[in-house]
């Protein structure tokens, strides 16, 4: 694998990780509402938000719209990433499926998933 192949696989890494930070805090503001005991808040229905596109190239900005409970599903296999329809790199994934705006991508490269601190910053030096 060249330097340049792991490290946009690293970049897709990251848009997810960002994309899941998302999808996790909805889910702990549900189960903080249901612990204070406030059902009218939490969530009744799937919703649609609008996620990062996870695709190698670190400057995109474009947006994925899709329901919640299927960008969950899709990351149950850790080697898929949404990306906007056209934003794949051949040479590291494949498309496995299409939607209206996205498609999902498969790794046929892997690496290791970064750890939690990946890009830290150091807020003393700010």
């Amino acid at each position: 694998m060249t330097t340049s192949e792991r490290r946009q696989i690293e970049n897709e890494m990251i848009f997810r990780r960002a994309n899941e930070q998302v999808s996790d805090g909805l889910d702990e503001l549900d189960a903080m509402h249901a612990e204070d005991n406030n059902p009218e808040l939490m969530r009744k229905d799937d919703i649609q938000l609008e996620f990062m596109c996870e695709c190698s190239d670190e400057k995109c900005k474009e947006r994925v719209t899709i329901l919640l409970s299927v960008y969950q599903k899709i990351h149950e296999d850790r080697d898929c990433f949404v990306i906007r329809v056209g934003h794949q790199v051949e040479e590291i994934e494949e498309i496995v499926s299409t939607g209206p705006d996205y498609s999902v991508v498969r790794k046929n490269k892997t690496i290791a998933e970064p750890g939690p601190n990946l890009n830290k910053t150091d807020t003393n030096n700010v």
